[in-house]
């Protein structure tokens, strides 16, 4: 959904200019606080004609573990789109029309054509057209830091540069346009399908134009591995028996091999699957097609077996049981 204004942030809402937005998290003009589910791409809502064109327009679709965002600017403003510092994750910016402006700290990259910008996001990026371009366009790909290549998570140096990356940038850039745009009539094992692939492609981008060829060896294998084994999760969240047992069998691996991989990026196997189930479970319970479902419903398609727990995961994890949180969702959609 494409929206222009103030008040709660979801998939396709735009953002006023000058603001922020925080991956999985939105704003809110009550007390609970979700995060933007996958929806309808395309579909406008129409307000104070005085406003329009005068913000970006951000649309944001959640694939898996990545998040992708589209953002178009107008000639009217030309004050950055802010991706709030999110530690952990590293983001890809590339443009899809005209020159953008990426702006960290003090540096600033300027990111046209096939060029790929490579961010860390321990500190905020300010994405914004250049002078000569206010009508330019964004794609910004984020994920997890553990899927870089080029630089261990812990690491103190900054990833903050630019490459031109020509071919493979632009096949990149097309998949996330492509992928943002189909995955609302999807169900959650594709989507998470779309985010391993977009992983993947991002992995080839980065080992060939950011990494040196002495540093790709064990580690850019270990990154790969970890892609898939995100992927397997997200496409088995519903399957009640899904444990890191199960993963690391799935992937002839040892678990104490698996507890490794995910420590890299501060996680645990059991809290990843766990957190990834909630993410979905909440986008499930956003979503108008799902509407007649019932909790236990959502819950059991999410690999929650009994109702109880899922009611109590989602209240620890959300600060709101998900009925409510259904509730107080589609109030505010009814009412915005």
């Amino acid at each position: 959904m494409w929206k222009r204004g103030f008040g709660m942030l979801r998939s396709g809402d735009m953002v006023p200019l000058g603001s922020s937005v925080r991956r999985g998290q939105c704003r809110t003009t009550g007390e609970a606080v979700c995060a933007p589910p996958v929806r309808r791409i395309g579909e406008v809502r129409h307000q104070d004609p005085t406003f329009r064109g005068a913000h970006p327009i951000l649309q944001t679709t959640e694939l898996g573990s990545v998040t992708a965002h589209r953002i178009k600017f107008s000639a009217v403003g030309t004050a950055p789109q802010v991706l709030e510092a999110d530690p952990g994750q590293h983001a890809l910016v590339l443009s899809s029309q005209g020159e953008i402006s990426v702006a960290r700290d003090e540096r600033e990259l300027l990111v046209r054509g096939e060029a790929v910008a490579l961010c860390d996001t321990r500190l905020p990026l300010g994405i914004s057209p250049t002078p000569r371009n206010p009508t330019a366009e964004a794609v910004v790909m984020v994920f997890p830091g553990a899927a870089v290549p080029t630089a261990s998570p812990d690491t103190d140096a900054s990833q903050h540069k630019v490459c031109d990356a020509a071919g493979s940038g632009a096949l990149l850039r097309s998949f996330l346009i492509e992928a943002a745009g189909r995955a609302s009539g999807l169900g959650a094992p594709e989507v998470a399908r779309f985010g391993d692939a977009a992983l993947h492609l991002a992995a080839a981008v980065l080992e060939r134009h950011f990494t040196d060829a002495d540093e790709a060896g064990p580690q850019t294998e270990q990154h790969e591995l970890l892609t898939r084994i995100r992927g397997f999760i997200d496409r088995n969240l519903g399957e009640p028996d899904l444990s890191p047992s199960l993963v690391a069998s799935a992937h002839h691996i040892s678990i104490r091999y698996l507890q490794r991989l995910f420590k890299t990026e501060g996680s645990t196997p059991s809290d990843w699957i766990r957190q990834r189930r909630l993410e979905n479970s909440r986008r499930e319970l956003c979503d108008a097609k799902l509407r007649s479902a019932s909790i236990r419903e959502i819950g059991l398609r999410n690999g929650f077996a009994q109702p109880s727990d899922f009611s109590r995961v989602f209240r620890a994890n959300y600060g709101i049981p998900p009925g409510k949180f259904r509730d107080d969702w589609f109030r505010r959609d009814a009412v915005g």
